[in-house]
């Protein structure tokens, strides 16, 4: 007899999945060898039991009776985490363990709650009752709690699919909007494909919307509002004869037969783009979000469905990278595409292998030029010697969902680079950005604590930079932990100060210590009477709510003047000294009399 488990189960754990899981988690070489380390000094059936007694399963009201045994064996394996040899079977053998557990009827929550017991009882391993705590230990806390997020991502994942095979074994269309979902998509496609008439073609429109953080916090009725909205106004563009179909909570596919020229096509893609975008403005003027479109047709760049698919998707992949609303497959297209993949695969690798560098930019006190801080800012060269733009490598991190493993590299880097700096003799205050992505982590207060502990570093000694982009949304896990980042003695700044939207309001409620003047309005100060006008209102705006104010990009003497007029308490930029390394940076701050900073 097939058991339900055998006829669904066929989530794949091998050596790509691994090490995409590896790679997205921070489980690098490093943390491996600190989990294997534990495994030296615990005994994993002595965790399984205490994690079975920890958890309570008959009475914690976490699933009924016919599915405790399940979850009994399924804590049993996971015990074990201090085992794993980091191959795929331990992990292939769990996830198909909870896969059973949750076709049993578990809670999805579970495995959540199981991994948070077993960290905890690590940590009791670990540290027991001791006041002291070693650094190595840390470390290998660090590298369990890795390993939790890892594991919790990987039996998520199997639950989801579980769910999204149920759903589409059930119907061909997405329940909210009413049209074909990607199951018959490519029924669809396939059909058409047979029929394209001589001298026609099909063409094949991908469109892809990246919502800013604004569109988290939508409930979930909003949510399916705004897809049933888009999915109208994206309807009434197209003929008749063309078919829309959903390929996701925020991708849209439309079929279009019988074409006369391909070039109705890209009319097609700008069509959409373009009807999507109105409708965001005008009726969704809260929300940020960038609408793009690739597009591709038969037969001339494939013949069958998942080729045309993928054509039409290697364009939306350049459109996407090039900022433009649409882009059509060609060869340009299919080098750009694996052009982008491979510097997706490099960046992670060198994030990985912590190949990026912090540079030092110096901030200097007006008008003394007495240097009292440095901005941190990354910097990486390709294998091939060029250089990339951080923003550059930003995006591509925040892609692949990096940003929070970037974000705490940065602040160890931090952390090492303030114990140099005392070592040479250079109190300065170092300046970190983080992101809101950041914020929403409850833990990176503690976490900054720890590290500022293991480096031995005053916490007041940084500084964290946040946008105000990076406030539109979450604002109140925002706020918590930016009050939580200040009690625990570090600095806060807004940078970027008068590019966002709510600037008044945001110097009332948050509490940071300094602004940022953004570099696109200083650098023009002495050209323009408006943009020197505007800057002097910052000015006075940030010294009314007692704040500092440090300008970006001062480039001249003449615009020194016109800031040390305005009363700008610090500025940085090409005036003083550009970016450098720790090293150079330590010589520079010597060299220039310890502190004082000369025209550059």
């Amino acid at each position: 007899m097939v058991s339900p488990f055998d006829r669904h189960y066929s989530y794949v754990v091998d050596d790509d999945v691994l090490k995409r899981l590896l790679l997205r988690y921070g489980l690098g070489q490093g943390e491996q060898a600190a989990v294997r380390a534990f495994g030296r000094i615990v005994d994993a059936s002595d965790m399984a039991q205490a994690l079975l007694e920890r958890l309570h399963l008959a009475d914690a009201g976490i699933s009924d009776g016919t599915v405790e045994p399940a979850l009994r064996d399924f804590c049993k394996d996971l015990a074990r985490i201090s085992e794993w040899d980091f191959t795929p079977g331990w992990p292939a053998g769990l996830a198909a363990r909870w896969a059973e557990c949750y076709l049993a009827g578990a809670v999805a929550e579970f495995p959540f709650v199981a991994i948070e017991a077993l960290i905890a009882l690590c940590q009791q391993r670990l540290f027991g009752e001791r006041a002291m705590v070693y650094r190595l230990e840390l470390d290998i806390l660090n590298a369990l709690v890795r390993l939790g997020w890892c594991l919790g991502g990987l039996l998520s994942d199997v639950a989801i699919e579980h769910e999204q095979s149920f759903r589409l074994s059930a119907e061909d269309g997405d329940p909210v909007l009413g049209i074909p979902n990607r199951r018959r998509f490519l029924m669809l496609l396939s059909d058409r494909l047979d029929r394209i008439g001589a001298g026609r073609q099909l063409g094949l429109v991908i469109v892809q919307v990246e919502w800013g953080r604004s569109a988290d916090v939508l409930a979930l009725d909003e949510r399916d509002q705004l897809r049933l909205a888009l999915s109208e106004v994206m309807r009434s563009m197209l003929r008749p004869s063309d078919i829309l179909c959903a390929l996701g909570d925020d991708a849209w596919a439309a079929i279009l037969p019988d074409l006369h020229h391909p070039a109705q096509v890209s009319l097609a893609g700008h069509k959409l783009v373009d009807a999507c975008e109105v409708l965001r403005s005008n009726n969704f003027p809260a929300l940020r979000g960038r609408f793009y479109s690739g597009g591709a047709w038969a037969p001339e760049h494939a013949g069958d469905p998942l080729g045309l698919e993928q054509a039409a998707r290697a364009a939306l992949v350049v459109a996407r990278s090039t900022g433009q609303p649409f882009d059509v497959y060609g060869g340009e297209v299919v080098v750009r595409a694996e052009d982008d993949a491979n510097f997706e695969m490099e960046v992670a690798r060198a994030l990985e292998a912590q190949h990026f560098q912090l540079y030092l930019q110096p901030q200097v006190e007006l008008p003394s030029r007495r240097v009292v801080g440095a901005e941190a800012l990354l910097r990486w060269a390709r294998a091939d010697g060029r250089d990339v733009p951080p923003p550059e490598i930003l995006r591509v991190v925040e892609r692949i969902g990096l940003m929070p493993v970037l974000s705490r590299w940065a602040i160890q880097q931090a952390a090492q680079i303030l114990a140099a700096l005392a070592t040479a003799g250079c109190g300065v205050r170092v300046s970190v950005n983080i992101v809101a992505e950041d914020l929403r982590d409850s833990e990176l207060p503690i976490f900054i604590r720890q590290t500022c502990d293991t480096w031995r570093v005053a916490p007041s000694r940084l500084c964290f930079e946040i946008t105000e982009g990076g406030l539109v949304s979450g604002e109140g896990m925002s706020v918590r932990t930016l009050e939580a980042l200040r009690q625990g003695g570090g600095r806060l700044a807004l940078d970027d100060f008068g590019t966002g939207y709510s600037s008044m309001d945001y110097l009332r409620r948050l509490p940071v210590s300094e602004v940022k003047l953004d570099k696109s309005f200083v650098e023009r100060i002495t050209a323009s009477d408006n943009d020197r006008a505007i800057v002097e209102l910052m000015v006075r705006i940030a010294h009314t709510f007692g704040l500092e104010v440090v300008a970006e990009g001062v480039e001249t003497a003449e615009t020194e003047a016109v800031l040390l007029e305005m009363g700008c308490n610090c500025a940085q930029g090409y005036h003083y000294a550009p970016a450098m390394s720790v090293d150079d940076f330590v010589m520079w701050w010597k060299t220039s009399g310890e502190g004082v900073a000369h025209s550059a």
